[in-house]
């Protein structure tokens, strides 16, 4: 495969339309349909499928598809790293789980900025183990997690905030009226519970038996759930903000540490390099 033609793959897929891809890539649609049918021979998979009016992945196609991204992705970066202008420049790319206990990285990232604005930060919200993955495949430079257990081939640094888990309710829930509530007092409720990887949930199963009927991976969505009634949320404390929900503290359970994690036995690009120096700098003014 040549990054050509996965480019080409790529916008046929967004497109859904050889012709107007072709229009937009400035290629004559006989030659990006013999390209596609050059790929497909070469990989020995159909990665189209013709519908009424437009063209469909194939399940092949829908695999090929989230790689060449990430390929694409890749690549992308590995160009505007080697081909800086003067000074330090280039693009930082962070994947972090929801929280609101990002101001150590908001205040590095504003320095980081002020000293370099040719540096590009691009943040993208996700589970732990999409994290894990995009620092594996080399599209994520930084992950922010949860969780005291992070593999060894990560370099970790502690961002020493805590954030304490609460549930979350609709105005008019039996709960929205308590100052806080114990596990105790939420575990006759259907749950609504994150399927970040790196949650410790051990302290809901030691206090009895809990019925989970929905996961999320952003709270914003989750929020929809508990307004429709689907259960009430189980989550941390100042990410979601809705006039219809309320945010209790639940006692009993433990906080979440977050760490800023990076792939050990990786060459950092000089943007990189800085802006971990940045974050450092904050934690060391912190502490202080």
């Amino acid at each position: 495969m040549d990054i050509r033609r996965l480019h080409y793959f790529v916008t046929i897929a967004q497109e859904k339309n050889i012709t107007h891809a072709a229009e937009k890539l400035l290629i004559t649609q006989p030659t990006l349909s013999r390209q596609m049918k050059d790929l497909e021979d070469e990989l020995g998979v159909r990665l189209f499928r013709r519908s009424s009016r437009q063209l469909q992945l194939t399940d092949d196609g829908q695999y090929l598809y989230n790689r060449a991204q990430e390929i694409l992705s890749l690549v992308q970066k590995t160009k505007d790293n080697l081909t800086q202008k003067e000074g330090i420049s280039g693009d930082i790319y962070i994947g972090t789980a929801e929280t609101a206990s990002l101001q150590t990285i908001a205040e590095a990232c504003k320095e980081l900025l002020t000293l370099h604005p040719n540096i590009r930060l691009h943040f993208r919200s996700d589970n732990a183990d999409a994290v894990f993955e995009g620092l594996n495949n080399g599209t994520l430079d930084f992950g922010i997690i949860f969780g005291n257990h992070i593999p060894q081939k990560y370099h970790a640094l502690s961002l020493r905030t805590r954030d304490r888990w609460s549930i979350i309710v609709p105005i008019g829930h039996p709960l929205a009226s308590y100052p806080f509530v114990t596990v105790a007092d939420i575990l006759s409720y259907p749950l609504i519970v994150s399927e970040q990887s790196d949650f410790d949930l051990s302290f809901l199963s030691s206090a009895g038996q809990y019925h989970t009927v929905a996961t999320y991976n952003l709270l914003y969505n989750a929020g929809i759930l508990a307004k429709s009634g689907v259960g009430i949320i189980l989550g941390l404390d100042g990410i979601i903000s809705d006039p219809n929900l309320i945010t209790i503290p639940l006692e009993e359970a433990p906080s979440n540490t977050l760490s800023l994690i990076w792939k050990d036995n990786s060459k950092q690009s000089p943007a990189e390099q800085t802006f971990l120096h940045e974050v450092k700098k904050q934690l060391s003014a912190v502490s202080k």
